[in-house]
């Protein structure tokens, strides 16, 4: 009877010494049924929003200075970044210029001669026609059909632009506006500088 006992006990040990022991595991793994799964944070920061004006892309400019950087290239100088922005690089240029068909706008501009490149001439004349009410009225008017210039321009640069395969999803009005506001800056004003010259094929 004692050596029946013994076998008995001999087998209990072995099984309980041959039992696995549960492996480690991550906390979601030991949780109980029911509860949901941690979900695992996260450090990524979503980037700064580029700028929307040429104000903005100065600000930035100044704010960042020496710390101002092009992906994948060493750190910017103030005066490296202003290069840059003369240049036309996508990396640095404010969100307004940027696109194919903006650039686009930019050469079509630089190539024709328009009536708003004089427009700056007509401010003294809004002072002058302050005190004389006829010549106020003359310089209403031609701001009138610079008005409809620009609405031409951009039909032009949107008909070119389909007529290249570039999609754009921006109004003739709107494109009209971002031409004739580059078209009466000096040309060694404009930003980025013009590629092509006065009189050239598109």
């Amino acid at each position: 009877m004692n050596l029946i006992r013994r076998k008995a006990a001999a087998e209990t040990a072995v099984e309980t010494s041959t039992t696995p022991e549960p492996e480690p595991g991550p906390a979601s793994a030991r949780a109980p049924k029911g509860r949901p799964t941690p979900k695992r944070r996260t450090n990524s920061i979503p980037p700064p929003p580029a700028p929307k004006t040429r104000k903005e892309a100065a600000a930035w400019q100044k704010q960042q200075g020496s710390k101002a950087k092009v992906a994948g290239q060493k750190k910017l100088t103030p005066g490296e970044y202003r290069e840059a922005v003369k240049a036309g690089d996508p990396r640095v240029l404010p969100r307004r210029d940027q696109g194919p068909v903006r650039a686009l706008a930019r050469d079509y501009v630089d190539s024709h001669r328009m009536a708003s490149n004089y427009l700056l001439l007509l401010f003294p004349l809004m002072l002058v026609g302050y005190a004389i009410p006829s010549l106020q009225i003359m310089t209403l008017g031609l701001f009138g059909l610079l008005l409809a210039e620009w609405i031409y321009t951009g039909s032009k640069i949107r008909k070119l632009a389909v007529a290249r395969g570039l999609q754009s999803r921006e109004s003739a009005v709107s494109l009209g506006f971002y031409a004739g506001s580059r078209a009466y800056f000096r040309r060694s004003w404009r930003r980025p500088l013009p590629r092509v010259e006065l009189g050239d094929e598109i």
